[in-house]
């Protein structure tokens, strides 16, 4: 049984308004085909983004039974002004709600929200909550230091109500000027954004979000943050030893970065063990930032690290399962077989948990 976590869609109501649109974020026919423009660069709009029936297929294929959908931050379409945004996040969750109703085994999805406007954002929120949908994706850039993270205060208030969960994902916090990084040759510009800018941002993300106290007062929220939680499972000792000449501190960081849970779409194995060893095994969570990256290659990864059989169990599927659902309503899951899991049942059985 299998849980992603770390999954993105274009449902084609969205598509059909970002290939209305002459700037970034937009969907445009070029010699090669149609293509995806963000603000940092461009990719084919193939089926997979867009086409559940498609991505269904390319589940089976890879083990998969259920991914958790998204719009990415990357995408740059929440961080729009909200007259500009509200329409286009409301489509998106629209076709979430019917996508779970349609295929309820199979996806579940978090919502994206009009950023620009916390308000509307709050209002959006609730109203898809209502609806089924568990949570909703935050950018990462909103979370760099705890003043800045202060903006999202309302909806953190509002999901400690309606018991949501949270995916901190990268992205920007308002609009970004188109640039087609991967042209830049120069200075490996786009190794340094989308490696090393990235990462080093989601880094902040856990150091706000796990040694601030920010937050302490929501024990009923969850936490997702990206890739691992960027470098911290490499730099965690680091951390520890520069707390040390820091007077006051109750506890080291290494004793405080159980409060979020990780996704391992950071594509290596040695990464994947460090980071079960830096937060727990019940902390880490299967995520293949499909379509954006090959799957296959997130899958073979996770074959090959160095995990027992309870923890590769805790990573697939019980850590994702228990932070979605919890002691809410059961869901039922198909179970797919073609996954380095011991003990796995038959292709085509379910369970209900």
């Amino acid at each position: 049984m299998v849980i992603d976590c770390h999954a993105h869609w274009i449902p084609p109501e969205v598509a059909d308004s970002l290939r209305q649109r002459r700037a970034a974020p937009r969907i445009a026919h070029t010699p090669d085909g149609e293509r995806f423009f963000t603000y940092q660069g461009n990719r084919r709009f193939d089926a997979a983004l867009g086409d559940l029936n498609v991505r269904r297929s390319l589940m089976r294929r890879h083990g998969i039974a259920t991914q958790l959908l998204s719009l990415a931050g990357l995408f740059g379409i929440d961080c729009l002004p909200v007259e500009e945004s509200a329409p286009l996040v409301r489509a998106f969750n629209n076709a979430v709600i019917e996508a779970q109703r349609a295929f309820p085994d199979e996806f579940a999805g978090l919502a994206a929200l009009p950023l620009a406007d916390i308000g509307r954002a709050c209002s959006e929120l609730e109203r898809v909550c209502a609806e089924g949908i568990r949570g909703a994706i935050l950018p990462a850039d909103g979370f760099r230091t705890v003043s800045e993270a202060a903006r999202f205060i309302p909806l953190f208030d509002l999901g400690e109500r309606v018991r949501c969960h949270f995916f901190v994902h990268p992205g920007p916090i308002e609009p970004v000027p188109e640039v087609q990084l991967r042209d830049l040759r120069d200075d490996s510009a786009w190794q340094r954004r989308i490696v090393l800018a990235t990462q080093a941002r989601l880094s902040e993300v856990m150091t706000t979000l796990n040694f601030s106290g920010y937050l302490d007062s929501y024990p009923n929220v969850t936490v997702q943050v990206a890739n691992l939680g960027g470098t911290i499972p490499f730099l965690l000792e680091r951390m520890d030893e520069v707390a040390r000449e820091q007077p006051g501190d109750d506890a080291p960081p290494s004793m405080r970065t159980r409060r979020c849970y990780v996704d391992t779409a950071s594509f290596g194995p040695r990464a994947i063990e460090m980071a079960v060893a830096c937060y727990g095994a019940d902390r880490v969570m299967l995520g293949t930032d499909c379509p954006i990256f090959d799957s296959a290659r997130m899958m073979q990864s996770l074959a090959e690290a160095r995990l027992d059989t309870k923890t590769r169990e805790r990573v697939c599927f019980r850590n994702a399962y228990e932070m979605l659902v919890g002691d809410r309503k059961p869901l039922t899951f198909h179970l797919a077989a073609n996954i380095p899991l011991t003990n796995a049942e038959p292709r085509g059985t379910s369970r209900k948990f």
